[in-house]
């Protein structure tokens, strides 16, 4: 993970903007339609490649790939493991409840598209079996850097918490938050390994860690939330045993959506389990 003592090095937390035509190949993906696999190929190219221009134009010294190839930070796991089918019933973030008003108000997201709080089931054994769609992203972002005008400091790549899978995309099958956390934790190893291999620092998407204190955890006292945030760190470290924590950032949010924000849970209950994590840095 690269420092500095000259400036203060820029970036952001993963997701960027996708073009209109990749947004659409992606609902349509999402919901279940055929898409043209060279169409959808061509698309996510031509958005990355805008993506990198436009951070390098910017400013951003540690950039990504957009997550240009992907519907949204942790859906696009159905695509890649096993296990996943049907919808979910995601509970209500709290503060929304509260307030009926905020109800009328579309999470942002795809217009008509991808839904987080519809995501797919755990219907199955959940395995990684499938790791094309993820040596063709990291190969289509190294092509896109090579043929940059300029380069970044160094490059991330994100993914997804097991955390957040388990809690977003509801076990019907397991029975059991720990069996289920731990088989998400070995299929994500793979990505987490690849990631690194390529080069890149490792960016794990952790909203659960904040976020689900007011969703899964609403009707749950403090000290259960927590134990849940300490045995996904557990997890994680397990997923990321043989990669070096400086090479690993955690982006912990309570959560991108326009809402009140005023259940969300203080730092200071979460962060002693935050900083007991393999990773380098938090964000």
């Amino acid at each position: 993970m690269k420092h500095s003592q000259a400036r203060i090095l820029t970036t952001h937390a993963g997701s960027l903007p996708r073009s209109e035509a990749l947004v659409a190949l992606q609902v349509a993906r999402f919901k279940g339609d055929v898409v043209d696999d060279t169409e959808m190929a061509a698309a996510v190219v031509e958005s990355t490649r805008e993506v990198i221009d436009r951070q390098l134009e910017c400013g951003i010294d540690i950039g990504n790939n957009g997550e240009q190839a992907r519907e949204s930070f942790f859906t696009y796991v159905q695509h890649r493991m096993s296990g996943f089918a049907g919808v979910s019933e995601r509970p209500p973030f709290q503060d929304m409840v509260r307030y009926p008003a905020w109800l009328r108000l579309k999470i942002p997201g795809y217009s008509q598209g991808v839904s987080l709080a519809q995501a797919p089931q755990a219907q199955g054994p959940v395995r990684y079996v499938n790791r094309e769609p993820l040596e063709t992203e990291l190969a289509g972002f190294a092509e896109c850097l090579a043929n940059a005008g300029s380069e970044f400091v160094q490059t991330f790549v994100t993914a997804p918490s097991p955390g957040i899978i388990a809690a977003a995309m509801q076990d019907v099958h397991y029975g059991s938050l720990d069996a289920y956390i731990a088989d998400l934790a070995a299929a994500l190893s793979v990505e987490y390994h690849a990631i690194t291999e390529a080069g890149h620092v490792l960016q794990l998407d952790c909203p659960d860690l904040a976020m689900e204190r007011h969703t899964y955890f609403a009707d749950q006292p403090d000290e259960v939330f927590v134990e849940f945030v300490d045995k996904v760190v557990k997890a994680i470290g397990t997923a990321l045993e043989g990669i070096a924590p400086e090479q690993v950032r955690m982006h912990v949010c309570w959560g991108n959506y326009n809402g009140p924000h005023d259940c969300d849970v203080p730092l200071e209950t979460i962060l002693p389990s935050l900083t007991r994590a393999s990773v380098g840095a938090l964000m």
